[in-house]
């Protein structure tokens, strides 16, 4: 079923399409600024925040739910199985990501380069069962990391990746049966309470604002901001950008952690394993809005401190990849130490883009960022101030960035998520891949907890889980959670699968449950429940502790929420960024702090991307654009390899009359924009491409290493940006020509020979 698109489109945006934004002074940083002497009209990429905002209110309101793998067979749109976006929005939210992406009045004249591709996998069962109730775990259709890609124009064999994802299963197949059980339906082990547990763990009657449509738009601001830099300069990308959206991200194990599924097809079967198609850098943009530099309720006078005010604002996790292992990342493959000196340049390199977004985050905005709520707790009442502008309040300083933006490595710092292994981006950070993610507020700490301050400050420091994001709410109410809150009753060890608890009042086996606070919060899933008390027979686990744990530590069901839970809407998104459900122009307006806190880490996350080390800057394509991947990529257990050269152009952005010649590296040859080819045995192959159009003198071409059936041995020493010598250029070009000559046939030349001697 195909539903027109009604794009409520927000009044105050305005089209900037094709225009050059001045800036006063560059902000240049070693590493970051792209430095290639190039006449420029604009320093530096710079991301349209009323762009971004008007993504996120469209996707927001217009594709709802979101169930990845149910909503029709995502190859035909036209399936009836694809309902509508107010029953199930995902492929609606997919398509107009694509449309986005590739529209050359949203993206610059850039765009007409980009190419979209889709892969498609199956995702798990849904694995949280309940011997309550039956249900049929699978999903019947495919999810997708949906992927565009823009050719490098010097190194395209190398990649930059902008990724984020879509909420993946909104509501758990285990949701229904939870509420509707008929054994003990009041239960808050295992009925309705249990239920309505699970129910604040997701996008229920929503769009998902925050998780994760703030990161996807924020992907699609970026990219926006790199292509009109391009096009303004006359520059063009020297590596191949790639943007994902990473696809099934909510699937849920039945210990409560998220299985990041779309991530880790991702880093399983789309990199290849030769030098070519390898990624210099990653950026994984998660929920964000509830960050730097917007405060509480847009005020400092939050919950924690309703009298006197001082709190500060949200906090931003800014996370990169371990240069070296950790607790939490202990490389057993060996592929961060083997990575290190990558690793450690990208990490000096995002510090430098995150301080010099900031700077030019000050720079715009005169160092200050509203306080929108004008409302004051410490009066007889909550009373406005009097008749006083918005208060300003200074921003962007070291000081803060040091404070609520912190730049830290993955495992080595208080972090959004009980475990950075929760994070998508922990998927490549094990792969030893350099990149960071960030995000605002995830779980909540002993400042934000919303409890009374009767309640002890054991309970109050433990994180609510899923306190603003993973698909969830925000608590407004009071109250403490009865269900599932205990503390350890003795010290347990490294190994140990018993764990004294102090009450065992609403444990019960299966549950997924998570063991004290900070980086030591460790998440596991009940065996059995025995008796209370440090001489009882406690809690047995399904697996081994990973960690050590003291006595009188917290012990918890894996909740998400305690009472009552609100939407994660966009007028939730701004309430909580600012005070106020919207703007002052009405329902489609942002808020200001919303707006800022959207901007800063796109702003520094395009910097950081458009740097020297990364894409840079080259000039602009003068001739036929090369480029090609394999299907499948990692050719792991087969001769057969598919090559596909679609993502090829001409000079304009077409492919009409593009000639492709290929070198399979075996010592056959073909042509067309898409050959397969069968290798006689496993091997290494040094595939080579040639395009050309016309008149043959603007040769296009690329090669790439691919491992046919797991070849043993190490792969060619091509160059990592697929290139080649100035020899080799013109043997392939010699070879192409001799492919593209028009064949003359037999009796032609018989013909002739008879006019020759004639």
């Amino acid at each position: 079923m195909q539903v027109s698109r009604v794009l409520r489109r927000p009044r105050w945006v305005v089209a900037l399409c094709g225009a050059a934004v001045l800036v006063p002074a560059a902000v240049i940083v070693s590493g970051v600024a792209a430095t290639d002497d190039v006449v420029t009209s604009q320093a530096t990429p710079l991301v349209d925040r009323d762009y971004i905002y008007g993504q996120l209110f469209d996707m927001s309101y217009n594709d709802v739910y979101r169930v990845s793998g149910a909503d029709g067979d995502p190859r035909n749109p036209s399936d009836p199985f694809n309902l509508r976006p107010t029953v199930n929005g995902w492929q609606e939210f997919f398509q107009h990501w694509k449309d986005q992406l590739t529209d050359k009045t949203a993206m610059s004249t850039i765009a007409k380069y980009a190419t979209v591709k889709d892969h498609y996998f199956h995702r798990l069962p849904e694995q949280r069962t309940n011997p309550n109730y039956l249900f049929n775990p699978n999903y019947p259709w495919d999810s997708n990391d949906a992927e565009v890609t823009l050719p490098g124009a010097t190194c395209p064999g190398q990649r930059v990746l902008l990724a984020a994802h879509p909420d993946g299963t909104p509501v758990s197949p285990t949701i229904v049966g939870e509420v509707n059980n008929p054994t003990g339906s009041l239960s808050s082990v295992n009925g309705f309470g249990a239920g309505r547990r699970t129910l604040t763990l997701s996008n229920i009657a929503n769009g998902g604002a925050y998780d994760d449509t703030s990161g996807v738009t924020m992907t699609m601001g970026e990219y926006q901001a790199l292509l009109r830099w391009y096009s303004i300069n006359g520059t063009y990308p020297s590596k191949t950008l790639k943007i994902a959206l990473l696809d099934a991200s909510a699937g849920r194990a039945v210990d409560g952690t998220y299985l990041r599924e779309g991530a880790k097809y991702y880093v399983d079967n789309l990199i290849p394993q030769g030098p070519q198609g390898q990624y210099a850098m990653f950026a994984e943009m998660n929920a964000n809005g509830m960050s730097y530099p917007a405060y509480h309720l847009g005020t400092q006078y939050f919950w924690n401190n309703i009298a006197n005010g001082g709190v500060g604002p949200w906090r931003t996790f800014v996370t990169d990849t371990p240069s070296a292992p950790n607790s939490f990342y202990p490389d057993v493959s060996g592929s961060i130490a083997a990575n290190s000196a990558a690793i450690a340049a990208f990490d000096l390199n995002l510090r430098n883009a995150v301080s010099a977004g900031f700077a030019q985050q000050s720079a715009k905005y005169g160092g200050t960022v509203p306080q929108e709520n004008p409302l004051r707790y410490n009066k007889n009442g909550s009373a406005p101030l009097p008749a006083v502008p918005t208060p300003f309040v200074p921003a962007y300083t070291p000081s803060e960035q040091a404070q609520y933006s912190p730049v830290h490595s993955a495992g080595t710092g208080p972090e959004a998520m009980a475990s950075s292994t929760q994070d998508e981006a922990s998927i490549f950070w094990n792969r030893g891949i350099p990149g960071f993610s960030v995000g605002g507020v995830q779980d909540s700490n002993i400042d934000e907890n919303p409890y009374p301050s009767t309640v002890s400050a054991t309970i109050r420091s433990t994180p609510v889980l899923a306190y603003t994001g993973g698909g969830t709410a925000f608590e407004l109410a009071s109250g403490v959670p009865a269900a599932g809150m205990t503390t350890t009753a003795a010290a347990s060890a490294v190994g140990a699968t018993n764990i004294k608890v102090a009450s065992v009042t609403n444990l019960g086996a299966g549950q997924p449950i998570f063991i004290d606070i900070g980086q030591n919060i460790e998440i596991g899933q009940i065996a059995s429940v025995g008796t209370a008390g440090a001489a009882g027979t406690g809690v047995n686990l399904t697996a081994p502790l990973a960690r050590a744990h003291a006595s009188g530590i917290p012990f918890n069901v894996n909740q998400g929420q305690p009472i009552g839970f609100t939407g994660d809407t966009l007028e939730h998104l701004n309430f909580f960024a600012s005070g106020a459900p919207h703007g002052l122009d009405g329902e489609t307006s942002p808020t200001e702090e919303l707006l800022r806190a959207l901007e800063l880490p796109s702003q520094y996350t395009a910097l950081l991307a458009s740097g020297s080390d990364y894409l840079g800057a080259a000039p602009a394509p003068t001739g036929t654009i090369a480029y090609f991947e394999t299907n499948p990529v990692k050719p792991a257990s087969t001769k057969t390899v598919t090559f596909d050269a679609s993502f090829a152009r001409t000079l304009d952005g077409g492919k009409a009359g593009l000639q492709y010649y290929w070198d399979f590296g075996d010592g056959t040859s073909g042509t067309g924009e898409t050959v397969t080819h069968t290798y006689a045995s496993a091997q290494w192959a040094d595939v080579k491409l040639v395009v050309v159009k016309g008149d043959q003198t603007k040769w296009g071409m690329y090669r790439q290493a691919v491992a046919v059936n797991s070849p043993s041995g190490s792969p060619p020493t091509t160059p990592p940006c697929g290139t080649f010598s100035a020899a080799e250029r013109t043997a392939l070009i010699a070879a192409a020509k001799a492919a593209f000559r028009p064949k003359t046939t037999a009796s032609a030349i018989d013909v002739a020979k008879e006019r020759d001697q004639s």
